[in-house]
């Protein structure tokens, strides 16, 4: 018996962003449920903690992104994978994601604690925008090879995983009008000098579909 989806989604978050793209690519229809970053009190009450994305099918709950993604492939099988049934192609999703959290995480991570703030550090953000381009030219320097991170007939894990998190500093007006929360990325965020990693975003980009 089919079971019906359900995402606890924070709109501007790379990491919400990851599921909603790695949903869309699988095609898995699902009930978008907002969550006010000022009230976490449904996340809470749904999985005992306050972070999204949170993922509900049927009596599951699962939170964390990168566990989300991993629940996905066994409970739909009949879908396009995200991961790989080869280790050594496993092993390179896997480098990425880490990638994503020590070396294109911090720099966003520096980017939205000034989101908020009155007067943006200058300095702070010069740092974020440093650490930005240190990761897209290490994905140029990859996609030499193919449209994709890990494997070039098409997305992964990996892709969706490190594209979300790059996509901060390649915000179209489009994406501004859709979630005004990311004029702040366009405005002080940018790639420079990686013209395959920026056509990249926009293909990783094309599955954020939020219903």
């Amino acid at each position: 018996m089919s079971r019906s989806l359900k995402l606890y989604d924070l709109g501007p978050s790379p990491n919400n962003i990851k599921v909603r793209c790695a949903l869309a690519y699988k095609k898995l229809p699902y009930e978008r449920v907002a969550v006010d970053p000022a009230n976490r009190e449904a996340v809470l009450k749904v999985s005992g903690q306050p972070l999204t994305p949170v993922l509900v099918h049927g009596d599951t709950v699962v939170f964390d992104s990168y566990a989300i993604l991993r629940y996905l492939d066994p409970n739909f099988p009949g879908t396009p994978r995200l991961f790989s049934s080869d280790r050594a192609t496993l092993k390179s999703i896997e480098q990425w994601e880490l990638f994503a959290r020590t070396d294109a995480g911090p720099g966003i991570s520096k980017a939205f604690g000034q989101l908020r703030e009155a007067n943006p550090d200058p300095e702070v953000l010069k740092t974020a925008n440093d650490l930005l381009n240190r990761s897209a030219s290490r994905v140029e320097e990859t996609l030499a090879k193919g449209d994709w991170l890990v494997d070039g007939s098409g997305p992964s894990a990996a892709d969706f995983t490190v594209g979300t998190m790059l996509f901060l500093g390649a915000v179209t007006d489009a994406a501004v009008k859709r979630v005004p929360a990311w004029g702040f990325f366009q405005k002080h965020m940018k790639i420079e000098r990686a013209p395959k990693t920026l056509a990249w975003i926009a293909r990783v980009m094309e599955f954020d579909r939020q219903p």
